[in-house]
């Protein structure tokens, strides 16, 4: 307003001044605002009275000017673009458009015409004609114009996204990135915009592929829909997967990881370069980090050059994680990271006995960078790999990646999973203790919590340690339903393209099949445990290392379960014979001597009246459970007790009568809750009954042996006070 009100000499040093304000200070937007008009000499008369009247928005006298000028020149540009001015200012749309086109016609090298028609363009949002007026533009405005050619390229990076060609307008943005020296935040936003266009162009490219592919699939299972061996149609779910994979393998080609030269890896790459800790970018880290792991589906299962790009997308998936990360605003690299490890446990630690090499070594990771995967900082005090419950290092670092995970993101499914794991390993960390039930219990309830949504979870491990926990909970039932849901997870992960997790796989058809014995169908169980014996050489050990358990052999289970099966079908010849196997096996050292081998084949002494072979066998059980390599509940730990108490009991002399044998097992199998506390509990009765000759003790003892199981039957002159 205060610019229309100034006299005709002094507009033109506040036009020169508000040229210069609005002009960014390191882009040559516009012309100098110092340099000279333009040449205006020889300009007919009637224009200038024209502009004047123009000036003064008498719009009819100055079009009654222009048209005097056009009659007398018709092909007269300037007075053409007068005439779109006027109009202009009238409203009048239609009639700006259509001088403009004459004057295009008349001098189509010229490009202010061609300027105010792209302004009329965008002002209508006509699509066409944006990208007709600027690509003339373009073609006319001089290289050092790097302003107004920038502006064009935006305008059609415009056009064509609003078009959904999204290829065409990521490479208007790409050339806006080579105009001009462009401030850090500016080049920041366009690279941003370029990285979506070419995201949506690639989603748009699978979409059409798998329509394509969804189509044929369908016309194909139509023609043989009278076959009863013609295959299923695949589902829309299973072709993205294939052509994401096709893909990724497409951008693989072009070059080595860090050297890409697909138009979206290297807007990726360079948008990761550059951009701040800030969740605006965290999408761009992350889609990044996707390339890399659908690069290890490129590769055949179980190849060296799967490895390698795990390694790679391991390695990508620590420096988003670590602490300093600029991807710590996502749960995407936590819960990659974890399927990463569980794959190379599967490949490098199946086989490998307690004390090897670790995973990062083994797969020649470089110590840094193995360490920090897990969440530790570099050093040899934090490997990546398998150890058994002496090694304090691994259970911290564990924990710590896991409680960062949590920490960060509390309602992520895999993170409530990936801490109740490491709990459960620094439940196990000390041997020399056994497991509290109690603990067992709380990490369930974390576990199930966790599991509820299965869709989320990207923890194999984590429905292996959830059945084993409830087994060992004694619910049979609830953890038989687990594994079963667990394999169906893992085969559906399987199919996704993911490596067979054939360890966690064994651990949970074990644990169904012990369940199952446990809930009387034999018939089941003893099935699984044929199998499991079959398939499993007997010196294969499954590792534990993510869920939180030390090594055990399937093999020797398998063997425990179809002995257990036979002496509930009251078989104990079969029974003990199958122990005879796992323990002679041990002897010449194909394989570990259990601590559960030995209180099993020790009770079965006992009943067989070998006293002495039995007291041998179940003081082994006991040592061997109590030392810093076995993994032991309070539950069996209370039942090695319980047994070893009846022994001695059966022994008479001094096994009964001093504290240190019969009465010390029977008092510590009845702290520990489980199926041996109850008899445990009878015989204390029995010893303050027989022994220490208190009947009020034994009583009390007794009493509370028929609380926890009124079947319990007491011994002959056993007294209970009401």
């Amino acid at each position: 307003l205060v610019f229309d009100t100034l006299p005709d000499d002094t507009r033109a040093s506040h036009f020169q001044y508000l040229l210069v304000q609005r002009c960014p200070p390191k882009l040559p937007w516009r012309r100098d605002p110092l340099a000279s008009p333009p040449n205006m000499a020889g300009e007919p008369a009637g224009l200038e009275g024209a502009r004047t009247a123009l000036s003064n928005k008498e719009y009819k006298d100055a079009l009654v000017l222009v048209k005097e000028v056009l009659r007398k020149d018709p092909g007269s540009y300037e007075a053409l673009l007068l005439a779109s001015e006027i109009a202009s200012a009238a409203g009048e749309t239609e009639q700006t458009h259509k001088a403009l086109e004459r004057a295009v016609e008349t001098s189509p090298s010229r490009p202010e015409a061609w300027k105010a028609l792209a302004s009329l363009a965008k002002a209508s949002h006509d699509t066409d004609a944006i990208i007709r007026t600027n690509s003339k533009l373009l073609e006319l405005l001089p290289e050092d114009e790097a302003g107004q050619r920038f502006d064009c390229h935006a305008a059609l990076a415009a056009a064509f996204t609003a078009r959904s060609e999204f290829c065409a307008a990521a490479k208007h943005v790409g050339r806006q990135l080579d105009l001009g020296d462009l401030y850090p935040e500016e080049r920041l936003d366009l690279q941003c915009a370029r990285a979506d266009l070419e995201l949506r162009a690639r989603e748009a490219a699978v979409a059409t592929a798998v329509d394509l592919r969804l189509r044929a699939a369908l016309e194909e299972s139509a023609a043989q829909c009278g076959d009863a061996m013609a295959a299923p149609a695949p589902s829309p779910e299973a072709l993205r997967r294939d052509v994401l994979v096709e893909l990724a393998a497409v951008d693989a080609g072009q070059g080595e990881p860090g050297d890409e030269s697909t138009p979206l890896l290297r807007a990726l790459r360079a948008i990761c370069a550059e951009a701040p800790l800030a969740l605006r970018y965290t999408r761009y880290f992350d889609e990044l980090l996707r390339r890399s792991l659908l690069r290890i589906f490129t590769a055949p299962v179980r190849s060296a050059e799967r490895q390698a790009a795990r390694r790679a997308a391991l390695r990508e998936c620590w420096e988003l994680t670590c602490p300093a990360g600029a991807g710590g605003c996502s749960a995407l690299p936590y819960e990659s990271a974890i399927w990463l490890l569980e794959e190379e446990e599967e490949m490098k630690g199946g086989g490998a006995p307690p004390g090897h090499a670790t995973v990062g070594a083994a797969v020649g990771m470089s110590q840094p960078a193995a360490a920090p995967a897990l969440g530790a900082n570099p050093g040899p005090a934090a490997p990546l790999g398998h150890a058994h419950a002496t090694s304090a290092a691994v259970v911290t670092a564990l924990e710590n990646f896991a409680r960062r995970f949590m920490h960060r993101f509390p309602d992520n499914p895999n993170a409530r999973a990936c801490l109740a794991l490491m709990l459960r390993r620094r439940s196990v960390g000390d041997g020399s203790l056994a497991v509290p039930q109690a603990t067992r219990r709380d990490l369930e309830r974390l576990l199930a919590d966790a599991l509820r949504d299965p869709a989320r979870l990207t923890c194999a491990t984590a429905w292996k340690a959830l059945a084993e926990l409830q087994y060992e909970n004694r619910g049979y039932e609830a953890a038989a339903d687990t594994a079963l849901r667990g394999l169906h997870w893992l085969q559906a992960r399987r199919e996704a393209g993911h490596e067979a997790l054939t360890q966690v796989a064994l651990a949970l058809r074990l644990a169904m099949a012990k369940s199952l014995r446990r809930l009387g169908r034999l018939d089941e169980a003893e099935r699984h445990f044929s199998v499991l014996a079959g398939w499993v050489t007997e010196g294969e050990t499954a590792f534990a290392e993510m869920s939180g358990a030390t090594p055990v052999s399937i093999h020797q289970q398998a063997l425990r379960g179809m002995a257990l099966v036979a002496l509930a079908r009251g078989d104990e010849h079969a029974a003990k014979a199958q122990y005879e196997r796992i323990l002679g096996k041990a002897a010449m050292g194909r394989g570990p001597g259990e601590h559960w081998a030995h209180a099993d084949y020790g009770w079965l002494l006992y009943k067989d009246g070998d006293l002495q072979g039995a007291r041998q066998h179940l003081e082994d059980a006991v040592r061997v459970a109590l030392g810093p390599e076995s993994y032991v509940t309070d539950s069996q730990l209370g039942e090695h007790y319980q047994r070893l108490g009846e022994v001695y009991w059966a022994m008479r002399g001094r096994y009964r009568r001093e504290k240190q044998f019969a009465y010390h097992q029977f008092l510590e199998a009845a702290k520990a809750e489980g199926h041996s506390q109850a008899p445990a509990l009878a015989g204390l009765g029995r010893y303050f009954l027989e022994v220490e000759h208190s009947p009020e003790q034994a009583s009390r003892c007794f009493k509370r042996a028929l609380a926890l199981d009124p079947t319990l039957e007491l011994p002959g002159g056993a007294v209970v006070e009401e």
